[in-house]
């Protein structure tokens, strides 16, 4: 066939022409249910060159298909600056963990992979992958609150193994859906802001981080508002603390779970809050914190004084908590007399219906600092001044 006659059967078939190179058309996705297309039906002799087809192809679209990848290993080595209704998924039916399935290995050394367009992009899907890092990649390119925003996007039944960083950005009206599988990352894996998302809905699982010394979480929140994150199953391990809440307004954390495996407790508290108003913490489990405070390297000793540790905020809640010292199954490494909460500041601080393991007194304990009317408690629990 003569290159006029390819260009123009091409263009006939829905194709992009790209200069003097026809993108084709391309095949019909395994599920036909499906509005997507395979990333294997794409010229190209690595995994970029293919990409690099598919998205110039979608991009023209006006209704914009899914990239779907193959049941194989896929590597990626380019940043990718996504666009309104940029969507990548996995073949329908494989998991998501990543010792278990095909992975998709990201390496962008000293960036991330992919990267938000100021000053917003809308309508991303990730769904149904599991990709793998490295010290020095980062899943999304680092951004801060002056930053671009994700807006009104879905990433679903992910996994992520070996990455510096997942995600460090702004949202608004952002879902993490299904299940995360979130494994031995260098550095605090989520640093969020924004308002109006819903995170780890139907759970997140974070384990085994490699981080180094300092200051060190798994899920970050610097400022958020009306913002709900789900039932995370969060291990920190060492120097790294679980959860950090350091303003917003309207953020609900519901039936977490904070914990350290036996042997290898967390050094210091599993849960901080230095700020923010309207908080509320429902149901929360923690096991094996605050096992040596003193040790944790962190650069505020003031963050490391109870299992729970708050310094600031207004109208927070904690209902429901379940301190546990690993009732007979598993042996901890909490110090002897540890704060279960520990209140360093803040006003309107509300804990109800806490509960700790039968051979454990549940300790509450405040600042000299901080006014005894600051915390209201159920009457069977006593505030102690330390």
């Amino acid at each position: 066939m003569t290159r006029r006659r390819l260009i123009t059967a091409a263009a006939a078939a829905g194709g992009a022409v790209l200069g003097a190179t026809a993108v084709p058309a391309p095949a019909a996705a395994a599920d036909p249910s499906l509005y997507s297309v395979a990333l294997d039906s794409f010229p190209g002799a690595t995994d970029d060159a293919k990409l690099d087809s598919a998205l110039s192809y979608v991009a023209t679209q006006t209704y914009k298909p899914t990239i779907q990848l193959g049941t194989r290993q896929t590597t990626f080595g380019k940043t990718r600056l996504l666009f309104d209704g940029f969507s990548i998924s996995g073949p329908a039916g494989v998991g998501t963990e990543f010792s278990f399935t095909n992975k998709v290995k990201i390496s962008t050394p000293g960036t991330g992979w992919l990267d938000v367009p100021a000053p917003k992009v809308r309508g991303i899907y990730i769904g149904g992958l599991c990709f793998e890092g490295d010290s020095n990649t980062t899943f999304f390119v680092d951004h801060d609150n002056n930053g671009p925003v994700l807006w009104a996007s879905t990433i679903r039944d992910v996994g992520f193994n070996l990455f510096r960083h997942v995600i460090w950005g702004a949202h608004d009206a952002v879902t993490f859906d299904g299940f995360w599988d979130v494994n031995n990352c260098y550095d605090t894996e989520f640093k969020l802001w924004g308002s109006d998302s819903n995170y780890f809905t139907n759970g997140l699982l974070i384990d085994s981080p490699n981080t180094g010394t300092g200051n060190r979480y798994h899920v970050w929140a610097p400022w958020l508002g009306k913002t709900t994150f789900g039932p995370m199953f969060i291990t920190g391990k060492a120097n790294t603390t679980p959860m950090r809440i350091d303003g917003g307004r309207g953020i609900v954390v519901q039936a977490a779970r904070f914990e350290a495996q036996q042997g290898n407790p967390t050094l210091g508290s599993q849960l901080l809050i230095t700020g923010g108003t309207f908080v509320r913490i429902r149901d929360p489990w923690f096991f094996n914190g605050m096992s040596a405070a003193g040790s944790t390297g962190h650069s505020t000793p003031a963050y490391d004084k109870g299992i729970v540790t708050i310094t600031g905020g207004s109208n927070i809640v904690i209902d429901g908590a379940m301190f546990s010292d690993g009732d007979g199954n598993q042996t901890g490494a909490t110090a002897a007399g540890t704060p279960h909460v520990y209140v360093g500041g803040g006003t309107g601080v509300r804990l109800r219906n806490l509960q700790a393991s039968t051979s454990d007194q549940l300790r509450v304990v405040r600042a000299a600092t901080v006014n005894a009317s600051a915390i209201v408690t159920d009457p069977d629990v006593t505030v102690t001044v330390g």
